[in-house]
């Protein structure tokens, strides 16, 4: 009703405007007195229109205000169902593993949109990873080159028909190579040191050092494909060599694998302080075949932070982490909506 009024007020204004240009053709004399009317009612119809953008921006105001105060209400538990839950995914933690190892979920989300369930485990150790790829559905080679860790390895999974386990470890080249085998020196002894056994020594903490080798054999992805040992196509390859990792993935040949994820450090981290590999070399080798994409999630351990960023080369400083590269955008933007649901982003500026 309102606007009808103000339209019918408006075309009242030009009516009258329309009626003192006639009067301007018919009298010359009257000129002065019509411009007056003139600049009058155009004032009239100036404030009219403020008038009317004045209630509109109350309108809108008053509006914002209601959604606010239903989004609050409902974020807070007093409307039926709180928005959060009709928006967002249900966040499910099975235990503490998941937590401290987002990337790994990850890897199990993806099984239900690759074109192929084959994973590849390297640097298995004693299978936790290839126990939870096992799960979401994979067929999963893994390959460990510590004997005792491969041989808990083996005793694990061995009875599940989709697992096969390799005493091997994995780079560019075949041959033999020396393990170098970490020892805890603290009293307490509350981290397994095996987790850290490496093809090429990096500094370690000061309760933590390399203490024997052990020389182990050594083959590539790219070797053992044409062996027939693993397949040429692949969903996902996971690389945790500690330290070695660029290696493997300069081993790969013309592997077709969906998803590569491979382990970084920061430079200023303390077993990053001595490595030549950084986070841009890995992505530089990945884009060279083709990985366009790629989501990095790093870990502070010091301050308990668990984040991810997407396609840039450089590391947050004391930062360790995996890289996830990916070849197909449409898989890249169903590993970032997850990570979107399930870990704090880090933006850069």
């Amino acid at each position: 009703m309102a606007d009808t009024f103000k339209e019918s007020s408006d075309n009242t204004a030009l009516y009258e405007l329309e009626s003192i240009l006639h009067s301007l053709v018919a009298n010359d004399t009257t000129i002065l007195d019509a411009l007056t009317q003139m600049l009058a009612t155009l004032h009239e119809v100036s404030a009219r229109l403020e008038e009317g953008q004045a209630r509109l921006n109350t309108s809108i105001t008053g509006l914002l205000t209601e959604i606010r105060t239903l989004v609050l209400a409902q974020a807070g538990g007093q409307g039926k169902e709180p928005i959060r839950s009709q928006s967002r995914a249900r966040l499910a933690i099975t235990d503490g593993f998941s937590t401290e190892n987002p990337e790994v979920g990850l890897l199990a989300y993806l099984y239900s949109f690759l074109p192929d369930s084959t994973a590849i485990d390297v640097g298995a150790h004693v299978g936790t990873v290839s126990d939870r790829l096992l799960e979401a559905g994979y067929f999963v080679y893994a390959f460990e080159p510590y004997p005792p860790s491969f041989e808990r390895l083996n005793d694990r999974l061995r009875a599940n028909p989709r697992f096969r386990a390799f005493p091997l470890a994995l780079g560019r080249s075949e041959g033999v190579m020396d393990l170098h085998i970490a020892t805890d020196l603290s009293a307490m002894a509350q981290r397994d040191p095996t987790l850290y056994n490496t093809l090429v020594p990096r500094p370690l903490f000061q309760d933590l050092q390399f203490t024997q080798v052990v020389s182990v054999p050594i083959s590539s992805i790219g070797q053992l494909i044409q062996k027939g040992t693993l397949p040429r196509v692949a969903g996902v390859l996971k690389v945790d060599a500690e330290g070695f990792d660029l290696e493997v993935l300069r081993g790969l040949d013309d592997a077709d694998i969906g998803v590569v994820m491979a382990e970084f450090w920061d430079p200023t981290h303390a077993f990053g302080s001595a490595s030549s590999v950084t986070l841009a070399e890995l992505v530089a080798e990945m884009r060279s075949r083709g990985y366009r994409w790629h989501i990095v999630i790093y870990h502070l351990d010091s301050e308990g932070v668990i984040s991810y960023y997407c396609n840039r080369i450089d590391t947050i400083r004391g930062s360790w982490g995996n890289v996830l590269f990916f070849r197909d955008r449409s898989i890249f933007m169903r590993a970032f909506e997850w990570c979107q649901e399930v870990i704090p982003s880090t933006l850069h500026r």
